[in-house]
């Protein structure tokens, strides 16, 4: 018996898997960036048009610098700068503590209502004896370089060492400098002045106490000679609350006593302003943001406001770092009309380095592109050491959003279609086939070889 090959040839050359072509992830938006001034590295400043590009969830990641060739470059958020240090001088007149102050009960070392030490006794016959050591009351925290005695306060000669120590509630007392010489020598022929003491504190103290190790001085009360404290101070809830910058949040909606706004874009929002929308009138009003489901409000803040008596009519609250889009106004009282909201937010600051030729884009929106993590801050770091500590790149401006992919791209791409069970039954009918024709072959081969009667 003879096969007919030809079935089984086409059997085995059927298809039986479909090819697919795995393409990276575009973006939806471009952002041209302008690096007209030269440098090795640039800041981007997010704004709310940028934010309103990306993908929500994405944390920010769907967002990518590209040089001239379309090749990402090292791009990364601008790590924080400590705060800037502020010099700083204050003189002030040593107060003597009594010399039971260090082991009796009866002296009491305490702060008034402004922060000022007092210092109270009950034990007057200890105040007789002179003094071992001093307090001094910087007015505010302050990081302590030097400490120099005023020389016009001085009336005797004297040599001391003395150690300078730290505190900021008068009671936990940290060792700033130890074994200081403070000499005062008025002779006849020579003289001799050693007035100031480098002390150097790495943490901010508002209150420092001087204390003999050698050497005796008359400094007691009416006596004391007045200080001068040089160092420098950082304010960096002042710093932070200076880079805040205001939106007027768009009136989007109104209910009996709702008022609900909407945001350019979700946005890092820390604090919120409502004015009343007019003169005299009170009213407590809560802040309501809404969550990321969409449905749910939870309070922010809860503000009383007047409008009257020379006051202008709008609260700050700061609310913590809420990622918000959709804000409502809650009057417990009826309002003449709409209040006006404004949120407060810091735009995020990143930076790229200039690896490639410009021009440099900004590219934002992705549904599976990510960006990797590049070691920036070590290369801010090399390049401060070219500059100095507070050098930043210059920042390189964004120009208008134009589509790249489109919003397409912030989409979840189609599932393309499974032939696998098509293309089996196709498999398994030919297959069939096949086995019909090889029996109709067989069958038909024995046909013609039986004998004829």
């Amino acid at each position: 018996m003879r096969l007919d090959v030809r079935w089984i040839a086409l059997a085995v050359m059927l298809p039986v898997a479909a090819a697919r072509a795995d393409n990276a992830a575009d973006y939806a938006y471009a952002f041209a960036l302008d690096t007209k001034t030269a440098g090795e590295a640039y800041r981007v400043v997010l704004t709310p048009e940028v934010y309103a590009s990306v993908k929500p969830g994405a944390d920010l990641r769907d967002l990518i610098v590209v040089n001239a060739l379309g090749r990402p470059v090292p791009f990364a958020p601008l790590p924080p700068s400590p705060p800037t240090s502020h010099p700083f001088e204050a003189s002030a007149r040593l107060l003597p503590l009594p010399v039971s102050a260090a082991s009796a009960d009866s002296v009491k070392v305490e702060r008034n209502t402004d922060g000022g030490i007092v210092i109270s006794q009950t034990d007057r016959a200890a105040a007789v004896q002179r003094p071992d050591a001093w307090l001094l009351d910087a007015g505010r925290a302050m990081n302590l370089d030097q400490l120099a005695l005023d020389p016009a306060s001085l009336s005797e000669d004297f040599q001391l060492r003395v150690m300078v120590e730290g505190s900021n509630d008068l009671r936990q007392w940290s060792l700033l400098a130890s074994d200081l010489s403070l000499t005062r020598v008025h002779g006849e022929e020579d003289q001799v002045e050693q007035l100031n003491a480098d002390v150097s504190s790495n943490d901010p103290y508002r209150y420092y106490r001087v204390r003999l190790s050698d050497g005796q001085v008359d400094w007691s009360a009416g006596h004391a000679p007045i200080a001068r404290l040089t160092g420098g101070y950082t304010d960096a809830a002042a710093e932070h609350a200076s880079q805040l910058q205001w939106l007027v949040a768009k009136e989007s909606g109104q209910g009996a006593a709702d008022y609900d706004y909407e945001l350019p874009a979700a946005l890092p929002v820390e604090s919120v302003t409502v004015a009343l929308p007019a003169a005299n009138n009170a009213a407590r009003v809560h802040v309501l943001a809404q969550g990321a489901d969409g449905a749910t409000w939870t309070e922010a803040a809860t503000l009383d406001l007047v409008r009257a008596g020379g006051k202008s009519g709008e609260a700050t609250a700061a609310i913590g770092v809420r990622t918000i889009k959709h804000l409502r106004v809650h009057s417990d009282t009826p309002l003449a009309g709409a209040p006006t909201l404004r949120a407060g937010w810091i735009p995020p600051q990143y930076v790229f380095l200039a690896e490639g030729s410009a021009p440099y884009r900004l590219l934002a929106g992705s549904y599976a592109a990510r960006r990797g993590d590049y070691p920036v801050d070590e290369a801010l770091s090399r390049l401060r050491s070219q500059h100095d500590e507070t050098w930043l790149p210059p920042v390189a401006q964004l120009g208008p959003r134009v589509d790249e992919a489109g919003p397409s791209a912030l989409d979840a791409p189609k599932v393309p279609y499974d032939w696998t069970k098509p293309l089996l039954w196709v498999v398994l009918a030919l297959g069939a086939l096949v086995v019909a024709g090889m029996a109709f072959s067989l069958l038909r081969q024995g046909r013609e070889g039986d004998p004829k009667p």
